[in-house]
């Protein structure tokens, strides 16, 4: 892997920049900005320098195919193709831009510091918020982080990248800086109060220490792990059983309100209302927009608004949009994806297994997070393509060495 003379660190600014302004809301311009610059960056340099062959090529080919094919029968063809612009053409960019850009140490070192940057300066938001109204945000208090439910996805897609420095990627100083960071990354997702976000975490926590299990073998190390997966699941349920309690009732017994969450949920009712929807046109569906199917369908005089803006499911989602062929390749895309990390967590390489292990996380997140709700769109969404072409970019160069 090359090394960057000092007078090259200036290629990093636009997308380092791109990465600190995508958590804030109201910065679309300035993402654009960054997110295209950046594109300029990485085109120049894949035509001077070159990068390893482009991982997933079939995959998203098939993925922005289909979306493009269903402009043929989507019921608005012209709000089809402006979403397939924001969500397929600037997350493949973002994905392509990463991947080429992250080509050696200094720039994986350089871009994990720009995440941890982004992620704290939603922090800081967050602080001034409470200083304003003097307790915790509520639903409608989290603006400046794309709203409540958003942040809370982006929250579960950046914890890679927050585990990742307390194995030791990176330099000291970054291992320090996650340290700080974990306590308040915790605390403030406490404060978000999402419930899946805990079950995301617990996930996540897990494929992480269960992997780099399998892969230290000091006994000491293995012990540091074991206490840390037990502190881990305590933590998780205490605070996973709590945010349930706040959103049934504070008097309710956490035993009731688990079994109020699980068993009376209104997940069931929106999820029985929108596959009977997909069972109308279930090799079509109705275009490519996640948002397309509530201007399609009549909206049952009793639901609340909330209810009928989406499935409140990825996958439901892609196959109200797409029909069951969509489903089967956004399936294949993500399953592809999840073999190129799976191949690099077999590296004997100790860099690569662990870029592998933070992309199995990453794919472990995103998908758990979105299976009570549909935040694979706008922010997240791009926050996750750049996430993984950052990961394969710097894991398939440590394995090629």
């Amino acid at each position: 892997m090359e090394k960057n003379s000092n007078s090259s660190y200036w290629q990093y600014l636009p997308a380092v920049l791109f990465l600190v302004v995508l958590p804030l809301n109201h910065t679309m311009a300035l993402r654009l900005i960054f997110l295209f610059l950046t594109a300029a960056v990485a085109l120049r340099s894949y035509f001077k320098i070159g990068a390893p062959p482009l991982p997933l090529k079939l995959p998203l080919a098939l993925w922005a195919g289909i979306a493009l094919l269903s402009l043929t029968w989507s019921f608005d063809p012209l709000f089809s193709l402006t979403e397939i612009k924001a969500e397929i053409g600037y997350g493949v960019l973002a994905f392509f831009s990463f991947y080429v850009l992250t080509r050696n140490s200094d720039a994986w070192g350089i871009y994990q510091r720009a995440l941890l940057a982004g992620l704290a300066g939603t922090f800081l938001f967050v602080a001034i918020r409470v200083f304003q109204l003097g307790h915790a945000p509520s639903y409608d208090d989290w603006d400046w982080q794309h709203g409540y439910v958003s942040y809370s996805t982006y929250l579960a897609i950046v914890m890679p990248f927050v585990f990742l420095p307390l194995l030791g990627t990176v330099g000291k100083s970054l291992r320090a800086a996650a340290w700080i960071i974990l306590p308040i990354y915790l605390g403030v997702a406490y404060l978000n109060a999402n419930r899946m976000f805990w079950v995301s975490f617990g996930l996540v926590l897990m494929i992480f220490l269960a992997g780099a299990w399998n892969k230290m073998k000091d006994a000491n190390a293995r012990r540091k792990l074991l206490l840390a997966g037990l502190l881990g699941v305590v933590l998780t349920g205490a605070a996973f059983l709590s945010v349930v309690q706040m959103k049934v009732s504070a008097t309710t017994s956490a035993g009731a309100a688990i079994a109020t969450t699980v068993g009376k949920s209104e997940r069931y009712i929106i999820w029985h209302y929108w596959l009977e929807r997909i069972a109308e046109r279930p090799l079509t569906g109705v275009g490519f927009a996640r948002d397309l199917p509530h201007f399609v369908y009549a909206k049952p005089a009793e639901w609340p608004a909330f209810w009928f803006a989406h499935a409140h499911n990825l996958f439901l989602d892609y196959a109200l949009q797409l029909g069951i062929p969509g489903l089967v390749v956004f399936l294949f895309l993500l399953g592809a994806m999840g073999r190129e990390f799976w191949g690099l967590y077999r590296s004997a390489d100790r860099e690569a297994w662990m870029v592998g292990l933070a992309g199995l996380g990453l794919l472990a997140a995103l998908i758990s997070k979105n299976m009570t709700d549909d935040l694979f769109w706008r922010t997240d969404a791009l926050f996750f393509w750049a996430a993984a072409g950052i990961l394969l970019g710097y894991g398939k160069r440590r394995g090629m060495k």
